[in-house]
């Protein structure tokens, strides 16, 4: 039973790993769209858009580390 727990917990931490990484890319490509938008484009609408996919990303990212942050206090 010892190493089933054991390869559950690994790929656990396999698939948080693998949705930190997915996340980053979204902020990451979120933020370059945003940069991108207010360089060439006079339309607010267009820029208050990639600013609020920007905002959501993040977050996504502070939703992900509370929810970690959770999990460690309970293990404790």
């Amino acid at each position: 039973m010892g190493e089933k727990t054991n390869k559950v917990r690994s790929d656990l931490y396999l698939c948080y790993m693998k949705l930190l990484k997915t996340i980053k890319k979204i902020i990451q490509e979120a933020e370059q769209q945003y940069n991108m938008v207010c360089e060439n484009s006079a339309n607010l609408d267009e820029i208050d858009r990639a600013e609020k996919h920007y905002q959501d990303s993040l977050k996504l990212l502070r939703l992900y580390k509370n929810k970690d942050s959770r999990k460690t206090v309970k293990k404790k």
